[in-house]
């Protein structure tokens, strides 16, 4: 809901029906037969009422012996288990962030720390977005790197933040599945997540902007590998 005279937005989420166990192990059943011919799964908002908190640990267990890139946006205790099941990436809020790892960030040099400790909890890449854009330790196995992608926010003149982040998502998994470098995904993810924000709606993007807002997204390598996978 938007208040037409100060701009003020009103996001209502209503509550999620209650999943019995019956219906909860048809669900992972038909999930693992359809990751059989996945390239990249992702496991995303909070769970339902019934359903147990290590259920994406689970998954994200199961799903990886397949074969496939785990993805993982979710919150809570059900985020840490499932982050500590060591899925391919983790792409928290700055509030989930700090929630995952226990403390508040006081400023932006708690930030990149943060972004480290949550890959050594078990996720490969570790990817914290932010209002300007965000810290990303991507890149293969035994080789990442930390980078910085920021977009000046006088470029994109905000509607409704209601799903960019969904979309910062989705254009990141994109370009992953495309091949691109890490730099080069978190690039495009920041362009999508941008585009967002410039429309009333839900993953609402003009694939032409986000070409263009590419181009203004500054990504900068911050320091040294930080983590050397076994």
């Amino acid at each position: 809901m938007v208040d037409p005279t100060s701009g003020d937005q009103t996001e209502i989420n209503e509550r999620g029906p209650a999943v019995s166990e019956a219906e909860l192990e048809l669900f992972y059943d038909k999930l693992l037969y359809l990751a059989k011919g996945a390239g990249v799964v992702v496991f995303a908002g909070s769970l339902p009422r019934g359903v147990p908190d290590d259920l994406y640990a689970r998954l994200v267990h199961d799903v990886k012996k397949l074969g496939a890139t785990t993805v993982l946006d979710a919150e809570g205790e059900a985020f840490r288990l499932a982050t500590r099941a060591e899925p391919t990436v983790v792409t928290p809020n700055e509030t989930e962030a700090e929630e995952l790892v226990g403390h508040e960030f006081a400023d932006d040099e708690d930030r990149p720390p943060a972004v480290r400790e949550i890959a050594e909890m078990g996720a490969r890449e570790a990817i914290m977005t932010l209002r300007s854009g965000c810290l990303g330790l991507v890149g293969e196995q035994g080789e990442q790197r930390l980078y910085r992608a920021s977009l000046d926010p006088d470029v994109v003149d905000p509607v409704s933040t209601v799903g960019s982040g969904d979309a910062f998502l989705a254009g990141y998994v994109a370009a992953r599945y495309g091949g691109d470098r890490p730099d080069e995904c978190l690039r495009f993810a920041v362009a999508c997540g941008a585009e967002s924000v410039r429309h009333m709606g839900a993953g609402v993007i003009d694939a032409a902007e986000v070409g263009r807002l590419s181009g203004e997204v500054s990504v900068e390598h911050i320091g040294e590998p930080a983590v050397q996978s076994s």
